[in-house]
């Protein structure tokens, strides 16, 4: 077996997406990220977006480059994105809120570790509310 040197968690991950506003106004909107950094370099837009208690996300949007069609989980790559919450009733509050901006999602379901919400961003990304109970 192999000593692996210690990770400190995970730094951000990366979507890629068909329209930054949108993406942006979405998650600022419905999850309570803020917009940090913004760029574009040769036609290719990435922002960051970060929460004092989440995960950094960032998001590009490869312009010319972009291949067409929404988000598919079947497809290698993102199966999906889970963001993690402490129990069932952090998870009702994050279904009313869902509800409030009108988000279509399942009922809750017990899923392998605790209770799991599955709805979708505006590009058809999966994401998930999961309990850590």
């Amino acid at each position: 077996m192999t000593d692996h040197p210690e990770l400190d968690g995970v730094h951000h991950v990366t979507p890629s997406v068909s329209d930054l506003d949108t993406t942006i106004e979405w998650y600022t909107r419905v999850l309570g990220y803020r917009e940090g950094l913004r760029v574009e370099r040769d036609g290719v837009g990435k922002a960051v977006l970060t929460r004092d208690d989440c995960v950094t996300i960032s998001f590009v949007a490869h312009g010319d480059s972009a291949v067409d069609g929404l988000f598919d989980e079947h497809r290698a790559g993102l199966d999906h994105l889970g963001f993690a919450v402490a129990d069932r009733a952090e998870l009702d509050r994050w279904i009313e809120v869902l509800d409030t901006h009108g988000i279509g999602h399942n009922e809750p379901v017990r899923g392998l570790w605790g209770w799991v919400v599955s709805f979708r961003d505006p590009d058809n990304i999966a994401l998930e509310f999961y309990t850590r109970e």
